[in-house]
């Protein structure tokens, strides 16, 4: 796993103190190795941390024996044994025993139609020194990140956002425009974000740039390409769950350095474990973190987990004052504000398994995959909602809405939105009208996020299957993002799967009744898990890995007092009406109402401009390498 970043001028040699200067702020991506290829206006870079080939060998950026193609990888490519064979066998002739030189030799042999071939988590960008072309492509499912800003100059692309600002390409200004979205969805989808002038690479997409001007990214594979419905019963489909994750997990077990997994108690995380531990010859490593507060400590699910795989299990605990220290440093890891509380713990579980290993892997991706979240039941239960004569619907949507089951609320509070708005803000746990009046531009630009809701409906999918494939093309996208960045960190690489290429498909071909019933959520999945773990853990309540954030804010201690500071700065009247967000904050501690969720998007959005010195921005800059679906 690495960090790549490049530089391609329009009218200029390209500057390697820039890029090495970039290449740098990715250390703790490669600590390894660090190397740098110039050529003219094109300048590549990379850090490497070392996970398969350990010799020198294995240094980037990588170039064909006869010059033409040079590679500059971040991932790993979990077929690259086999990929190897067909190109040996076609008289290639390899330096190395790396991942890395498959790739770069299949698109020598193969073009760039060679992307379509591999199943791994990956970014990288080729340069072809004959027709002067970069060549980025990023995985299926965006596991690697990958970004690039463009202007009049040239253009920069980097694994993460900062090393951009070293380039004098672009400068860290806020995207104004999107601030909407992120106060409710607590991050931006699709190509934008946060930072003005800035674009994610889709997943799924390769993107050309010619004498540093991009091009409109270029799909090769989609979510909404639907493979052909599974042919077999219920139990059939078990067994075939069972063969591919065997096959899956086994495959990402590949490493030359020591190799662990995350395992938190949840079904996920644990059938990773159980599965992992089958294909060992000796104990794994297992690792988790809980917390202080017993409410969202979570450690004797961790603890049952790993006693049943018998593992080497390792655990910590973070306490308020240990997450108020970190925050701030990891909103600068992130490039981001933190979408979710528990990155901090992601981060602190990372540190503490890079203590033992260097690879992890890890459960994302099961939930979006097999109708995993509570939330999902939503639109179902609204259709039995709405069918119940007038005169009881009204006073039940009445107890619903003062339940103090947040779900309850969060199903009456549906009730009265349209349809589509039902899969809009399915995601969301804040309510519109309260974010959006904290801004002084109460104005929410969603299309990326309308836009796949509508390609889903036009093929005619289900209401949950819309659900899913909206979630996986966004809220996905941030998990994914947040496991990256944190784990990275650490100098960690986090393996994820639930998301091989095998598996996404045949997810994807089951029919909705065996993933998810009225009774059932990850049906055909725990089926899968019984065989492997305790019923205790396969049936027990999803939690979704809480952080005590309401008490904290409503408390005296380091949290509140740091969310107290950001709401006095006076940076914040730029984009909030202080106010609003301390009225929001009054009725947080007076028990008016758990605000928990707003005030933590309040603070990472401050806590964000002062790490990057992020002033305001106009619109952003039109780009033609910008996406739609």
């Amino acid at each position: 796993m690495c960090g790549i970043v490049g530089l391609y001028y329009r009218n200029a040699a390209c500057d390697q103190r820039l890029l090495t200067s970039m290449r740098d702020t990715l250390a703790h991506r490669g600590p390894d190795d660090a190397g740098n290829y110039v050529a003219g206006p094109l300048g590549l870079g990379q850090r490497r941390l070392s996970i398969i080939d350990l010799s020198p060998a294995g240094h980037q950026p990588m170039q064909t024996p006869d010059g033409r193609f040079v590679i500059s990888f971040n991932g790993e490519i979990y077929n690259y044994r086999e990929l190897r064979d067909e190109l040996e066998r076609q008289g290639v002739r390899f330096l190395s025993q790396s991942d890395t030189e498959v790739v770069l030799q299949l698109h020598a042999m193969e073009g760039d139609a060679a992307v379509e071939r591999l199943n791994g988590i990956f970014a990288y960008a080729l340069w072809d020194t004959r027709e002067r072309r970069l060549l980025l492509a990023r995985d299926r499912a965006g596991i690697k990140p990958l970004y690039y800003s463009a202007s009049p100059a040239g253009f920069a692309f980097a694994s993460e956002i900062k090393a951009l600002f070293e380039s004098n390409i672009v400068q860290p200004r806020m995207n104004e425009a999107r601030v909407a979205e992120y106060l409710l969805f607590r991050q931006v989808a699709g190509q934008e974000n946060l930072f003005a002038d800035v674009y994610a690479l889709p997943p799924g997409h390769t993107m050309e740039v010619h004498e540093g001007r991009p091009s409109p990214p270029r799909r090769y594979w989609s979510i909404q390409d639907r493979p052909e419905p599974f042919e077999g019963d219920y139990h059939e489909a078990v067994d075939a769950l069972d063969a591919t994750l065997n096959r899956a997990v086994a495959r990402q077990l590949m490493s030359d350095v020591p190799l662990g997994t995350f395992c938190s108690g949840g079904i996920d995380s644990s059938l990773t474990t159980a599965i992992a531990a089958r294909h060992t010859s000796h104990p794994i490593n297992t690792f988790s973190v809980g917390f202080h507060e017993a409410a969202f400590d979570e450690s004797e699910y961790a603890r049952l987990a790993a006693s049943s795989c018998r593992t080497v299990h390792h655990e910590l605990r973070i306490d308020e004052g240990e997450y108020a220290e970190l925050l701030p440093k990891l909103i600068w890891h992130h490039d981001l504000p933190l979408n979710f509380a528990n990155s901090v713990h992601i981060y602190a579980v990372s540190k503490l398994a890079r203590q033992h290993v260097t690879v992890v892997l890890t459960g994302e991706g099961a939930d979006e995959l097999f109708g995993g979240y509570p939330r999902y039941y939503i639109p179902r239960l609204l259709a039995r909602v709405n069918k119940t004569p007038a005169f009881l619907r009204v006073p039940l949507l009445r107890l619903m809405s003062a339940a103090p089951d947040h779900r309850l609320r969060k199903l009456s509070e549906a009730a009265s939105r349209s349809r589509d708005e039902v899969i809009l803000y399915n995601s969301t746990a804040v309510g519109r009208d309260r974010a959006l009046g904290l801004l002084r531009s109460p104005q929410a630009a969603l299309e990326f996020r309308t836009q796949c809701m509508a390609a889903a409906r036009a093929r005619g999918l289900d209401e949950v299957s819309v659900l899913a494939e909206l979630d996986f093309q966004t809220y996905l996208v941030s998990i994914l993002n947040r496991q990256d960045k944190m784990s990275m960190a650490a100098s960690i690489e986090a393996r994820v799967p639930f998301l091989d290429n095998e598996v996404i498909d045949l997810a994807r071909s089951l029919p909705l009744a065996f993933k998810q019933t009225f009774r059932h959520r990850k049906r055909v999945l725990k089926d899968v898990a019984l065989r492997y773990l305790p019923s205790e853990i396969v049936h027990r309540r999803k939690s979704g890995f809480g952080v005590p954030l309401q008490q904290w804010f409503a408390g005296s201690g380091p949290m509140a007092r740091l969310l107290e500071d950001t709401l006095r700065s006076p940076a914040i009247r730029e984009v909030l009406d202080p106010a609003a967000a301390q009225a929001l904050l009054a009725e947080h501690r007076q028990g008016v109402g758990d605000h928990s969720e707003l005030l933590w998007s309040i603070l990472n959005l401050q806590l964000w401009r002062d790490a990057f010195g992020c002033s305001q921005a106009a619109e952003p800059l039109a780009l033609s390498g910008t996406h739609s679906v």
